[in-house]
C-alpha cells in the first residue's frame, strides 16, 4: 500500500516547486512519485470548459516523462474511468490496477487533475490531498501561464524567473501560500493595471503576515520610480500615484536591484512615512523583474502590529514577488496588444476613408469633363439610357438639345487655343445655369459642342431652354472679332423631344437633334430650331 500523505506533500513541494517550465515539473514529479512505488503513473489532464471532455497533456512514469503539446485527447475507456474516480472522490481498482484522481482548480474552476495508477493499493490522507492539490494548483497554473504568456507575445524576450523556492514544513507558510494564490487570482480577473495594483495592496496586507505594503514601479531608461498604491501610519490603503523620485534616493531597492537579489531583509531598523521617521521595526524590499530588467520593487514593514519576523517570511515575500512580477509583465503585454490593436484599427479606418474618398474622386473625374468640370460623354451616356427606358416605361417626353459655339474654329485661330479654353470655360458655367429643374443634365458632347438631357420636358419648354441658352452666352460678351454673325460669341441649338415607342433607339433622338441643329445653323446661326 502507498500513502498520500502531510510527508509526501512536503517532498512533492521541495521537489516540485523550484523547476522553471512545465517539463521540469513533469521530471521532478516522475521522481518523486517513485518513492511511492516504481509502477506509479501520473497523468496531467485539462478539461474543456466548452465541451466537458478531458485531454492529457503530460503523463509522468518513475524513469521518463512525456508532454502532449497540443494536449491529448483521452479516449473514451479513459474518460469513463476518469468520470467515475470524479463521482466517487475515492480510489478505484480496475483490472488490477488502482486509479486515484486529485482535481485540481485552476483560477476558481474545476478545470484539471492528476490521475495516478499503480498495482499497489492508495490510502489518501484528506488533509493532505487538500494541501496537495493547493499546491499542484499554483505550480500548474503558474507554468500553463507561462506557456500562455510565451504564446502570446512570441517575439518578447524571456521575462520570467522562476523563484526557487522550498515549501516550509511549517502549517503556515502552507496557510500563507493558500491566500497567496487566492489573491493571485483576484489579480488576474482585475480589468485594468490600476485596478490590480490597488487590490494586491489592499488583499495582502490585510491577509498576509505584514502590515504595510507599497509598490513602486522603475522606468529602467530614466532611473525614474513611480508611486502606485501603499499604505499610510494606520495601514489605509492610499493612492500614491503622484511620488515620482530618483532610484538613488532608496539605498535599500537600489542595492536589491544593483546586486540582482530577489529581496531584502533589515530587522530593528528605522520605519519610515512620507521621508519621516515613524517606528522602528522589519522592513523589506522586495525586487520585481522582466527576465533581466528591473521593473520595480515592494516594500513591507511591521510599523502597526509589530508582529516579529517569522522563519518563512523571506519565502513568502519571494513568491510575492514572482506573482506580482508575472501579473505586471502579463497586464502590460495586454495593455501592449490593446494598443497596437487599437492603432491598426485607426489606422484602417483611416486608410479605408481615404479609400473611399479616392474612388469618390476618381468615380467623379471619369464622369466629369477635365476642363468645364461639368458631366463627360460617359455621364451623358448613362443618364440617357436610364431616362430613356423611364420614358418608355411612363410614356413621357425626353429632350435632347444640342448646342454649338458659332464659328469657333475662327474663334481659335484668332486668339488662340488657350483663350479658346477659357471661352469653353465660361460658355459651360453659364449653360449649366440655364435649367436647373430635377433630372435635367447638362454635359459636354465633344469639342465645342453642349448637350442638354431634359426628362419630361414638351417641345414648347424645349424651345424656352434653348432661348434662354442662347440669351445666356450673348450676356457673356466674349469678343469674337472674326465671328459674321455677330461681334461676340454666340451659340446655335437644335433639339428634338420625343416619347421613346421601343428600347435602345436614343442614337436616333441625336440624330433628329442633329438634324435641327443643322437647321438652325443653316438658317444663319445664332438661334435655336426644336423638332
Amino acid at each position: 500500500m502507498i500513502a498520500l500523505d502531510y510527508a509526501f506533500c512536503l517532498k512533492a513541494g521541495e521537489a516540485i516547486c523550484p523547476q522553471e517550465n512545465l517539463d521540469a515539473f513533469c521530471a521532478a514529479l516522475g521522481q518523486t512519485l517513485c518513492l511511492l512505488a516504481d509502477d506509479v503513473r501520473c497523468q496531467v489532464l485539462l478539461k474543456d470548459t466548452e465541451s466537458a471532455n478531458w485531454s492529457q497533456i503530460a503523463d509522468i512514469r518513475a524513469d521518463h516523462h512525456q508532454i502532449s503539446s497540443p494536449a491529448m485527447a483521452l479516449n473514451e475507456e479513459d474518460q469513463s474511468l476518469l468520470f467515475n474516480l470524479l463521482d466517487t472522490d475515492a480510489p478505484l481498482q480496475q483490472q488490477g490496477q488502482y486509479h486515484w484522481v486529485l482535481p485540481l482548480n485552476i483560477r476558481g474552476t474545476q478545470s484539471a487533475g492528476l490521475l495516478l495508477s499503480t498495482k499497489k493499493e492508495i490510502h489518501v490522507d484528506a488533509k493532505a490531498k487538500t494541501l496537495l492539490a493547493l499546491m499542484l494548483s499554483g505550480v500548474l497554473d503558474s507554468h500553463l501561464q507561462r506557456q500562455f504568456l510565451a504564446f502570446e507575445k512570441a517575439n518578447h524576450k524571456k521575462t520570467e524567473k522562476k523563484l526557487v523556492q522550498e515549501v516550509c514544513s511549517q502549517k503556515g507558510l502552507l496557510e500563507q501560500l493558500h491566500i497567496l494564490h487566492k489573491i493571485s487570482l483576484r489579480l488576474w480577473h482585475a480589468h485594468s493595471l490600476d485596478n490590480m495594483l490597488h487590490t494586491a495592496v489592499y488583499e495582502c496586507i490585510h491577509a498576509l503576515d505584514f502590515d504595510r505594503m507599497a509598490i513602486f514601479l522603475l522606468n529602467s531608461h530614466t532611473g525614474l520610480l513611480r508611486g502606485t498604491y501603499g499604505t499610510d501610519i494606520n495601514g489605509t490603503v492610499t493612492n500614491e500615484q503622484w511620488y515620482c523620485t530618483a532610484i538613488h534616493e532608496h539605498y535599500h531597492a537600489k542595492t536589491t536591484l544593483d546586486k540582482k537579489r530577489h529581496i531584502t531583509i533589515n530587522e530593528g531598523c528605522e520605519l519610515y512615512h512620507d521621508n519621516k521617521v515613524v517606528g522602528t521595526g522589519w522592513n523589506a524590499t522586495i525586487s520585481l523583474w522582466d527576465g533581466d530588467d528591473p521593473i520595480g520593487w515592494i516594500a513591507c514593514d511591521n510599523l502597526i502590529s509589530g508582529t516579529p519576523l517569522k522563519s518563512y517570511h523571506s519565502e513568502l515575500l519571494k513568491l510575492l514577488g514572482v506573482t506580482m512580477s508575472q501579473h505586471l509583465i502579463q497586464r502590460r503585454a495586454q495593455d501592449d496588444l490593446k494598443a497596437l490593436n487599437l492603432s491598426l484599427e485607426h489606422r484602417v479606418a483611416e486608410r479605408t476613408a481615404q479609400l473611399e474618398e479616392a474612388n469618390k474622386r476618381l468615380n467623379q473625374i471619369s464622369r466629369e469633363d477635365s476642363l468645364t468640370q461639368v458631366p463627360n460623354r460617359r455621364m451623358l451616356d448613362e443618364r440617357l439610357e436610364e431616362e430613356w427606358r423611364r420614358a418608355l416605361r411612363y410614356q413621357t417626353p425626353l429632350t435632347i438639345l444640342i448646342v454649338d459655339i458659332d464659328h469657333f474654329k475662327q474663334y481659335n485661330d484668332k486668339y488662340g487655343h488657350a483663350l479658346g479654353d477659357q471661352c469653353l470655360t465660361k460658355v459651360a458655367e453659364a449653360l449649366s445655369q440655364v435649367e436647373r429643374r430635377a433630372g435635367a443634365l447638362l454635359a459636354r458632347f465633344g469639342g465645342e459642342e453642349f448637350v442638354f438631357l431634359l426628362p419630361g420636358s414638351n417641345r414648347e419648354n424645349a424651345i424656352s431652354v434653348a432661348n434662354r441658352a442662347l440669351e445666356a452666352v450673348r450676356k457673356l460678351e466674349i469678343p469674337h472679332g472674326d465671328s459674321p454673325v455677330a461681334p461676340i460669341v454666340t451659340i446655335s441649338a437644335g433639339g428634338k423631344t420625343t416619347i421613346p415607342e421601343k428600347p435602345n433607339n436614343q442614337q436616333q433622338l441625336f440624330i433628329d437633334a442633329d438634324v435641327a441643329l443643322y437647321e438652325a445653323k443653316n438658317a444663319g446661326k445664332n438661334q435655336a430650331f426644336v423638332l
